[in-house]
């Protein structure tokens, strides 16, 4: 994720151009092959081991390594080695610049200092957005709220990497008390906690989720797409509503809503995270323990 938020950042600083920052995207794209490729390829797993662990994360907010590990198909050693075979996405994009004459070193240090001083982060911050943590980036991007803010936006967002576009990446998110949206298909979770979560777009941005999870080519944000979005979104509460059960923590799902038109969303303050996919913003819409009215 941080080649695109990075490299968001370089094309509106005029550093970078769209055009040159599409083609490093596509050269990383086959330079960090995935886990299961490469396990596969250095036959430490077969086709069916690896497809069954890709099938698994579609229900399990964990990652590749962690759940072959789990059904014993491979060691927390063999792991390690595959993630640096791998390579770290934070290296290879500086590199690519680099190699492709595209940026300098004192560059891209130069322009890392200044992107952290217009975001007000932190060098702890800093470190948190390279590392590849999906879980340390999106609270950086977060306003100080709950914890259980932090933990439904990180399921999402890792989600939406796994099963809708692994190149999606995240926007400051920002408390409102309303906003505008063309379409949204939300959900509402009731019982310790009551939790309303969904997505809002504009003109036809959500078929960025509803073609890729649905697997179809839907030409319109319909209630057919929506609904789509929807079980998306209940796929993202259903693996919330998991992990806090866990813990003792009692959550229902209700059925998913669903609105094809224009709408205003009104509440107290509640969060709206954008995220990227493609070229389309989406904002991920969450309240908790707070009503949101839809008009």
């Amino acid at each position: 994720m941080f080649d695109q938020i990075f490299g968001n950042y370089l094309v509106q600083a005029g550093k970078l151009s769209q055009e040159k920052l599409d083609a490093v995207i596509e050269y990383e794209s086959s330079v960090r092959v995935k886990l299961g490729t490469i396990a596969v390829a250095e036959k430490l797993m077969t086709d069916k081991q690896a497809e069954e662990v890709n099938q698994l994360q579609a229900v399990m907010d964990k990652r590749f390594g962690d759940i072959a590990v789990e059904k014993g198909y491979l060691t927390d050693d063999q792991v390690g080695q595959l993630l640096k075979k791998q390579g770290n996405a934070y290296m290879i994009f500086v590199q690519t610049l680099i190699d492709q004459e595209i940026m300098t070193m004192e560059d891209i240090e130069n322009s890392l200092k200044e992107y952290q001083d217009t975001q007000g982060f932190t060098d702890s911050d800093m470190s948190d957005l390279v590392s590849g943590d999906i879980e340390r980036i999106v609270k950086l991007f977060l306003p100080a709220n709950t914890e259980l803010h932090d933990r439904l936006c990180g399921i999402a967002i890792r989600t939406l990497i796994r099963l809708v576009n692994s190149g999606s990446y995240v926007s400051k998110a920002f408390l409102v008390d309303q906003i505008v949206a063309d379409n949204f298909a939300m959900q509402a979770m009731e019982g310790d906690h009551y939790l309303i979560s969904g997505f809002a777009g504009c003109s036809d941005s959500l078929l960025a989720i509803a073609n890729p999870f649905a697997g179809e080519e839907f030409d319109a944000v319909d209630l057919d797409a929506l609904d789509a979005v929807g079980e998306f979104t209940n796929c993202i509460n259903g693996l919330f509503a998991s992990e806090l059960s866990k813990e003792g923590v009692d959550i229902d799902m209700l059925p998913p809503e669903f609105y094809d038109h224009p709408v205003t969303i009104s509440g107290n303050q509640f969060c709206v995270f954008p995220i990227t996919i493609g070229y389309n913003v989406i904002n991920f819409i969450l309240s908790i323990d707070s009503e949101l009215k839809i008009a």
